[in-house]
């Protein structure tokens, strides 16, 4: 129940407070990351490089390839695509 009188603990404010700074930052430099990622990809990076060097998740990089129309570096494993390749296929 949410009470009109909460009041957070020193050690709440601090940890609260520094988590919204940091999650301020990360949306003030995610601009400059998706634009750099996009020249880094066109280059050469692979999306599990960029995820070690930022911690975002592959799936960011993969979703900026995609958009960027950079070729993927290897086919694809799972999804739509490759269940439309497997249909298509004779059995054996």
């Amino acid at each position: 129940m949410a009470s009109d009188d909460y009041t957070p603990t020193p050690d709440e404010a601090r940890v609260f407070g520094k988590y919204k700074r940091a999650y301020e930052t990360e949306r003030e430099l995610r601009p400059d990351v998706k634009k750099l990622a996009a020249a880094a990809l066109h280059r050469g990076a692979t999306n599990k490089e960029l995820m070690e060097l930022t911690g975002l998740s592959d799936e960011f990089f993969r979703r900026i390839a995609r958009a960027e129309g950079i070729e993927r570096q290897r086919e694809p494993t799972v999804g739509r695509e490759v269940q439309a390749k497997r249909a298509t296929q004779p059995d054996s």
